[in-house]
């Protein structure tokens, strides 16, 4: 049970914080919900996860990705491009408007900074791809976000273009540059190297406070629904997910096997190509000044169902993968140990 807890902690964290918080939210008044905003800033608290994950983040390794650019814009395509448009096709069959808004919102922001790192090395993979897509996608995401998000949802909701372009571009991309500038000074990225997991520690911490605003807006949004929120319309936005997720991996998988990239290479395209980051769709979905006057109170429970189903998905698509790539690995040692051991029997 304790080497689970150690493992799973994010996980079994993010769960409780979304049960207290929507309750909290569903109980409370509008007064409860205006002082978790007065307390928990998401435009301050995304630049800081961005950049303490970015000053872990090994840019040595991406000359690997360089060299053989293929996986790495298979895994930019499916990101940037695919996971959008398969949710942009599962946007009719959402029940509740604001469920169809975060649906398309997750699907739109960049990769993970953390589980893109995490979960392809657990799986085997070339960790050098997913860093690159992780500082591209996050890198490049106050044009990305606001492109798509405007594109899909422009009849449905009215955005401030500008306002989410210069913040996205002050809370997202900024932060991943200084702390890449700050890895540039030989000390700070040796100390950076030894406390990486510690800062990865810190830096979730910071997204469970990022989740608790975001699950107390959730459940204000429901106390106050006029329409109310059925529970199939948990299920189809839940499945829809799971959907826009599983398909861009398994998309993304396929076709590396048809371009015969390197099983390393295959998981980790796969892996970022189809994760999204919860610190800046929550950003996105929760920022009053981005949103205007349209009011989506719900929207930000799409978000929490996008990733937290990933992590328990990725780790079991990751953990699969790595059994079968080992097992590839002593199956061929055994293949070219055998001759060598029948000669020496002659």
């Amino acid at each position: 049970m304790l080497d689970f807890l150690r493992r799973r902690w994010f996980l079994v964290c993010i769960t409780i914080v979304i049960a207290i918080g929507v309750y909290a939210g569903q109980t409370g008044s509008q007064d409860t919900l205006a002082q978790v905003k007065l307390f928990i800033r998401p435009s301050w608290l995304t630049a800081i996860v961005l950049f303490l994950m970015s000053l872990s983040l090994n840019s040595e390794h991406l000359l690997t990705s360089i060299k053989k650019p293929g996986p790495l814009i298979l895994s930019l395509a499916t990101n940037v491009v695919l996971l959008p448009l398969i949710a942009w096709a599962l946007l009719p069959l959402q029940l509740t408007a604001d469920f169809g808004i975060g649906l398309i919102i997750m699907a739109c922001v960049p990769c993970t900074l953390c589980g893109a790192s995490v979960w392809p090395r657990r799986g085997g993979g070339n960790d050098g791809i997913s860093l690159m897509v992780t500082m591209i996608t996050n890198g490049a995401c106050f044009i990305t976000v606001p492109f798509w998000i405007l594109l899909i949802t422009s009849r449905e909701v009215e955005f401030d273009r500008v306002a989410m372009i210069t913040k996205l571009f002050y809370a997202a991309m900024l932060p991943v540059v200084f702390g890449q500038i700050l890895r540039m000074n030989s000390q700070i990225k040796a100390f950076a190297d030894r406390i990486t997991s510690r800062l990865g520690t810190v830096a979730l911490v910071f997204v469970l406070f990022m989740v608790l605003l975001a699950a107390v807006q959730t459940g204000y949004g429901i106390q106050t629904s006029e329409v109310g929120i059925s529970l199939a319309a948990v299920a189809v936005v839940w499945i829809s997910c799971i959907v826009v997720h599983v398909s861009g991996f398994a998309a993304n998988l396929l076709l590396g096997k048809t371009f015969r990239f390197a099983p390393r290479d295959r998981i980790a395209s796969a892996i970022a190509g189809s994760q999204k980051t919860l610190p800046i769709a929550v950003f996105v979905a929760t920022d009053a000044s981005m949103l205007g006057n349209a009011g989506i109170p719900s929207a930000v429970f799409p978000l929490l169902m996008f990733h937290t189903s990933q992590f328990f998905i990725d780790t079991i698509l990751a953990d699969r993968h790595r059994e079968k790539y080992f097992e590839a690995e002593l199956e061929q040692a055994a293949a070219e140990t055998e001759p060598s051991l029948t000669a020496c029997e002659q």
